[in-house]
């Protein structure tokens, strides 16, 4: 069964094994806090091609060198978090930042006023153009790195579930907490667990209801 983070990211790993390792963290780090880190993980290319597009229009660069720019930016954040690579202090916070308001329009209809208003229509469609791709360029990595990971462990991770990974790694590091995501069989069972999923359901009823039956 898999779960869902608030936003509606779905991680395609067991329920009892996700939850094995959150109970690791739990109290020091509750279940909701790794979910919104991961989305967070999971929109620093988002983050970097936004940033990247603003300082281009700021700059009154061409469409040319804003599909550039963007391109290399989303290229640059996917490799960044698809090898866990976060080595610059405070971008995962920010990228959790960013997650908390995409999915409204907000960052689409800056986009597209900024970009319009510095540097015409053509600006815009660069970066629009440069999103598309840099999604084919991520499909690429993805499909690459999912099937080295079914190779190595017969399970075919996708981003989504490296992400959720890394966001346990970097909380669990921080805290003194073992960061091998290896679990016993004593961890897996619903005993052990139970405390921190009864917390998540709980404080964010709404989260546990896309991935439970009732």
């Amino acid at each position: 069964m898999a779960i869902y983070t608030p936003r509606g990211l779905k991680i395609r790993l067991p329920l009892d094994y996700t939850f094995a390792l959150l109970a690791r963290l739990y109290p020091r780090v509750d279940a909701f806090r790794v979910l919104k880190t991961t989305e967070g993980i999971e929109s620093i290319p988002s983050l970097l091609a936004f940033c990247t597009a603003m300082v281009c229009f700021g700059l009154h660069t061409t469409p040319f060198i804003v599909g550039l720019a963007v391109t290399i930016a989303v290229t640059f954040g996917t490799l960044l978090t698809s090898r866990g690579l976060f080595i610059i202090p405070g971008f995962v916070a920010l990228g959790t930042l960013y997650s908390y308001l995409a999915g409204y329009f907000i960052y689409f209809t800056a986009i597209i006023v900024v970009g319009y208003i510095t540097t015409g229509i053509g600006g815009v469609a660069a970066y629009f153009a440069a999103r598309v791709i840099a999604f084919i360029i991520q499909q690429v990595f993805e499909f690459s790195d999912t099937k080295a990971a079914f190779a190595a462990t017969g399970m075919p991770l996708t981003a989504a579930e490296k992400n959720f990974i890394n966001a346990y790694r970097l909380h669990a590091s921080r805290i003194g907490e073992t960061i091998d995501v290896e679990v016993s069989d004593d961890e897996l069972d619903e005993s052990n667990w139970s405390e921190v999923f009864g917390d998540l359901a709980y404080k964010w009823p709404q989260v546990v209801q896309r991935f439970t039956p009732n």
